[in-house]
């Protein structure tokens, strides 16, 4: 007998309510239990989208939140094929090493350790901040460091120098970049676009210092040279300047280094007066010896013609 395809209606004793019944397949159902059961699954795949969805917002919001944990993508200034590049590779890997890092093969042949760009500071500068200017990093490439064993490059056009002072500061940047990333992984507040705005600042220097000439009324004089010395410049150089002042002195890396013998050493920096006032003023970025911003012009002038003296070359009038 072909079995009812419509539903039949029952009176649940209990309740006192009439219920629904399927009698279509092999066993009777009541509708409104199939109905129940449809509204629980369509509730569970709800659910289930709705934790998906929490879960990658989640995710992605680490991702954007959380410092960068692998090398930076490559900048465009310092990629293979760049001008930047190829200058570097062909006149400055050598030393330098072909990432900058100061491991380039010539450096075993030197007493001075070649600059390792992404990791130090740049000595030289003419700024209160260690930080240097495009003029000095020009200075640098044009004229070399004699007495720090770079030679000059007098063939660069001032284009091909400038191209590599933009490839020398990309190249402390990115150092600056993988620093801070180390230095602040695990923060939650630190983002990569804060990274990037940090090292950004880290290469971007104030206005450099004002070589400002010494007066018309200025005289050079030996015991007021002399006092200053004893006053800012003993405990490195000694009382002498022969670089006895410290036992054991450190870079910002805690690598030993030589404090200058001002009677005997060639002066790196230079030792023409200018060379000598930037160095007193601004100091050497990453070494013992600190910028003197609380100086009078004076006063660093008295210093610059008695350092002189100790190297000896006093200046014509210099009072004793």
């Amino acid at each position: 007998m072909k079995k009812a395809n419509h539903p039949v209606k029952t009176l649940d004793e209990k309740t006192d309510s009439l219920r629904l019944w399927d009698i279509s397949g092999d066993e009777p159902t009541n509708i409104h239990v199939k109905a129940q059961q449809r509204s629980i699954r369509w509730e569970y795949f709800v659910a289930v989208i709705v934790v998906i969805i929490a879960v990658s917002v989640f995710f992605v919001g680490c991702q954007t939140k959380g410092p960068i944990t692998s090398e930076p993508a490559m900048s465009p200034t310092v990629s293979p094929g760049s001008m930047g590049y190829e200058l570097f590779q062909a006149n400055c890997a050598a030393c330098h090493g072909t990432s900058g890092r100061g491991d380039g093969i010539a450096r075993m042949a030197l007493d001075v350790a070649p600059r390792d760009f992404r990791n130090e500071p740049f000595r030289y500068v003419s700024t209160l901040d260690s930080i240097p200017t495009r003029e000095d990093l020009i200075q640098t490439i044009k004229h070399g460091r004699v007495h720090g064993q770079m030679p000059a490059a007098p063939w660069l056009s001032d284009e091909s120098t400038s191209i590599l002072v933009d490839y020398v500061l990309e190249l402390n940047r990115l150092g600056w970049v993988d620093k801070l990333t180390q230095e602040f992984t695990g923060d939650e507040e630190m983002t990569s676009q804060d990274i990037a705005e940090i090292a950004f600042e880290r290469v971007t220097t104030e206005e450099p210092i004002t070589l400002a000439m010494p007066g018309p009324q200025f005289r050079t004089n030996f015991t007021r040279g002399e006092t200053l010395f004893m006053e800012s410049c003993t405990s490195c150089h000694g009382p002498s300047g022969k670089g006895d002042g410290l036992d054991m002195p450190l870079d910002d890396l805690g690598r030993p280094i030589k404090v200058r013998n001002l009677t005997s050493d060639p002066i790196r920096g230079g030792s023409d007066v200018f060379e000598l006032y930037k160095r007193i003023r601004c100091g050497v970025p990453g070494t013992p010896m600190p910028a003197q911003p609380a100086l009078t012009n004076e006063q660093v002038w008295q210093l610059v013609f008695y350092t002189r003296s100790l190297m000896g070359q006093p200046q014509p009038g210099i009072e004793r």
